[in-house]
């Protein structure tokens, strides 16, 4: 597999960078809240997004996390202005989903206005959701992952900014309406 065609990698013995899969698992994780769900599906997250989404109540708002901007945008939080509906959601899911898995530059959440429900798909390629787990739970069973003691975002890793996707980012930026604001410390991690 080419860089191009990679988001997120790490480096084996011989420094040489290769892609990396999640084992299509999912643990639950203490946090200084509520626990959460920590999930590494092996790929198509954004099936996975859409699925999770799909138990979540609507209208939603969205955050775009752009953290390494390339050739356009600012870096920072691109929230939603407005509340947007499962239609809504789905659409830019499908018109976004090939950026969103194949480039490390961003991030995405998608909460719940009516609900505690939020997913968080973040540039390792692992989806945190939050809220109401056991909704998210039967999902997961549904879709064959299997529960873990814990998923680890190896160490050390690669993160892929690929100019392919330049006018992705900038399409995505100009779909709707954005408030941005700057991004937060934990947003680069």
């Amino acid at each position: 597999m080419s860089p191009h065609n990679l988001k997120f990698g790490i480096l084996d013995g011989s420094s040489r960078e290769t892609p990396y899969e999640y084992s299509d698992e999912w643990a639950i994780e203490q946090t200084t809240g509520p626990n959460r769900l920590v999930i590494g599906p092996r790929g198509r997250q954004i099936a996975l997004l859409r699925a999770l989404s799909g138990v979540m109540e609507e209208p939603f708002y969205l955050l775009y996390v752009l953290v390494v901007p390339r050739d356009y945008g600012e870096p920072g939080r691109y929230q939603s202005s407005e509340p947007r509906s499962r239609q809504d959601l789905l659409g830019f899911l499908n018109r976004f989903e090939q950026f969103l898995e194949s480039d490390g530059r961003h991030q995405l959440w998608v909460r719940s206005i009516g609900e505690p429900d939020m997913l968080v798909y973040d540039r390792h390629n692992v989806i945190y959701a939050y809220g109401a787990l056991d909704k998210f739970k039967k999902i997961l069973t549904a879709q064959a992952l299997a529960e873990t003691p814990k998923i680890k975002v190896p160490s050390p890793h690669v993160h892929y900014y690929n100019k392919e996707y330049d006018a992705d980012c900038r399409a995505l930026l100009e779909y709707w309406s954005w408030q941005r604001s700057p991004l937060r410390e934990q947003d680069e991690d």
